[in-house]
């Protein structure tokens, strides 16, 4: 649990500090580093979310590592809606699937079946995620 207050506070700082450069932001230039600074958070988060959830994780626990994922993606949404990405429209299309995925899990699943049942979109979103950083060329 203590883990997961670290990631909380982790991704909310990385979510504030990414949204205050965004703002000061003007030049393409500018708005591409925000673009590959919040598809880092991104990408960080979600590879937080594969590693923390075991078999000694909770439902609620795999909602709330969820709840993290969304708040860099709407971060990164904001960033990319700057940029003009292509790519911006197949990465809201995975996270929707996930997030849905999540959303409708059965209570009485185990963590097991549970995470079995969303490898299928978190692999939809992590493609998603690949090719958004191609497209804004990232290093």
């Amino acid at each position: 649990m203590r883990t997961s207050l670290r990631i909380i506070s982790a991704l909310s700082l990385t979510a504030t500090l990414a949204l205050s450069v965004a703002a000061c932001s003007s030049s393409p230039e500018e708005n591409t580093a925000s673009a590959c600074s919040a598809q880092t958070a991104f990408v960080t988060a979600v590879n937080e979310v594969k590693t923390s959830l075991d078999e000694s994780s909770t439902l609620a626990e795999i909602k709330v590592a969820r709840d993290k994922v969304s708040t860099a993606y709407s971060t990164l949404n904001k960033e990319l809606d700057n940029v003009g990405s292509d790519q911006a429209k197949e990465l809201e299309t995975a996270w929707k699937d996930l997030d849905k995925a999540v959303s409708d899990l059965d209570d009485g699943l185990t963590v097991p079946q549970a995470k079995d049942a969303l490898s299928g979109s978190l692999s939809k979103v992590e493609n998603a995620q690949t090719a958004v950083k191609t497209g804004l060329d990232c290093s």
